[in-house]
């Protein structure tokens, strides 16, 4: 065979095995939403994810599913645990019930800022016991979107004292919801397409949900009278990426750490994403004549003895719960000098 031919003949050779190899390593990564792609912060920080990972990466292919398109939210976790599904876009709050200890990564009742939140899980010790908790049932968790403190929620009554909670039928979950149990009120768990017309309907008297940017995607507006802020119950969340840990075991190091440098960029575009559109929301709500009101002083005071008492409890019945609360605590303690000299 003439030199040229053979030369070029290797060369295509050495170009095979070179796309082989780059195919061999290249991985797939479905992943489900738990809320629909167009909610602000919580759906489209999962689109932002997925885009951000498409435009930075050439050997992660990623193909992002809406709320419901796969599994229901709440099956999330099990169809990743299970490897039926590679990841999903989610809250750690979903599986609170089954693992107690979540609630304080989700989201906890007179917690901390955002920033002091996302500093305890990146540097206080709050992202190793959650991933210690998950790695038990094969689950590779990864912060990825950190959002704003939530409202206070939607009423069709006026909160002037603790009392005037008692004996109303009221959407909330987890701590909080048990937070409100203490005051009286009769808790009810709602997905988010019941809550609409369970409120329309007076079947329940008032709902939480999320910041008001979200409230205003539900229409809540058009079926309660008054909006409470602030969210005494969730001053700052965190979503989470979780993803099959036989699947992020097989990734490489740099496929690894782009998917947590990206998390990382997406938890500063969901903070950042909101700001402007929660003010159009409340001038929106006040337009349609609702109602913006604060919580008083006493109530706010009672809310935050029953939390101390809910904590208390739920730290005597699960370790992984005392611990993490045990954490948290610390590291308050430790940031408590700087945060109260700068009005936090």
């Amino acid at each position: 065979m003439p030199y040229k031919p053979l030369v070029t003949a290797f060369l295509s050779s050495i170009a095979l095995m070179g796309a082989i190899e780059a195919s061999a390593s290249t991985v797939r990564l479905d992943i489900q939403s738990a809320w629909p792609l167009t909610l602000p912060a919580s759906g489209q920080s999962a689109q932002h994810l997925a885009d951000r990972l498409k435009a930075t990466s050439k050997d992660i292919r990623v193909k992002l599913y809406s709320a419901g398109k796969l599994v229901s939210p709440l099956e999330i976790f099990d169809a990743v645990q299970q490897g039926t599904l590679d990841a999903g876009y989610t809250s750690p709050l979903y599986v609170a019930g089954r693992f107690p200890a979540l609630q304080l990564f989700g989201g906890v009742p007179f917690g901390p800022s955002a920033l002091e939140y996302l500093d305890w899980i990146y540097n206080g010790g709050g992202l190793k016991i959650w991933r210690d908790i998950y790695a038990k049932q094969g689950v590779m968790t990864v912060p990825c979107g950190l959002m704003d403190s939530e409202a206070g929620g939607w009423y069709n009554f006026e909160i002037n004292t603790p009392s005037d909670l008692k004996g109303k039928k009221i959407r909330f979950a987890g701590l909080a919801g048990e937070v409100m149990k203490k005051a009286g009120a009769s808790v009810v768990l709602l997905g988010s397409g019941d809550i609409y017309p369970n409120l329309e309907r007076g079947v329940i008297d008032g709902t939480e949900f999320s910041m008001p940017a979200i409230d205003a995607a539900m229409g809540f507006e058009k079926v309660a009278k008054y909006y409470y802020l602030p969210g005494w119950h969730q001053p700052a969340a965190i979503n989470e990426l979780i993803i099959n840990k036989r699947k992020w075991d097989s990734m490489s190091a740099a496929q690894q750490d782009l998917i947590e440098d990206t998390c990382r960029e997406t938890q500063l575009w969901t903070i950042s994403s909101t700001t402007i559109a929660n003010a159009e929301a409340i001038k929106k709500f006040k337009a349609a004549g609702t109602k913006i009101k604060s919580f008083p002083p006493a109530v706010l005071a009672a809310f935050k003895k029953s939390t101390d008492e809910v904590m208390s409890e739920e730290a005597s019945k699960d370790a992984d719960f005392k611990r993490t609360l045990d954490s948290l605590n610390s590291y308050r303690k430790k940031v408590s000098l700087w945060t109260e000299y700068k009005g936090n």
